[in-house]
């Protein structure tokens, strides 16, 4: 099997990093929901002052919305550093709104929220870039 893997990393390098990028993203995605669920009741207490919002077992949209708030992050600090309207840029509020205290408050006490999320957006442009290099430049 270890050989098999070798073979392949040494034949078609490409596809491998891409796979194995592939691979840690669904572990990571998996991870965030598990976290996500366990961590439930204190990120709803932060962003939304009401810990019933949302409900175990996470529908796969909530989730979704849940889990790219760290993403959202940035769009936040321009908002608070830099005076950034995103509702004026684009007509709509996409993005749960956040406070500077909020925003804080969810850093030191979650972290790994957004470490996790931030390598999960890390193994996706990944995936994406050595599937673009391995389609471009490898003939198997």
């Amino acid at each position: 099997m270890t050989e098999t893997i070798i073979y392949l990393f040494k034949t078609i390098p490409f596809a491998m990093l891409g796979g194995f990028s592939l691979i840690l993203f669904f572990i990571l995605s998996i991870s965030l929901y598990i976290y996500i669920s366990m961590n439930l009741r204190g990120i709803l207490r932060i962003i939304f002052k009401d810990e019933a919002y949302f409900k175990l077992p996470l529908e796969p949209f909530n989730y979704f919305f849940i889990s790219i708030l760290p993403l959202v992050f940035w769009r936040e600090i321009l908002n608070i550093k830099r005076g950034v309207i995103f509702k004026k840029l684009y007509d709509k509020n996409f993005y749960y709104p956040l406070n500077k205290n909020q925003l804080f408050l969810l850093l030191k006490k979650y972290p790994l929220f957004f470490f996790i999320q931030y390598f999960i957006f890390l193994f996706s442009l990944l995936f994406l870039i050595f599937g673009t290099f391995f389609s471009l430049f490898e003939k198997v």
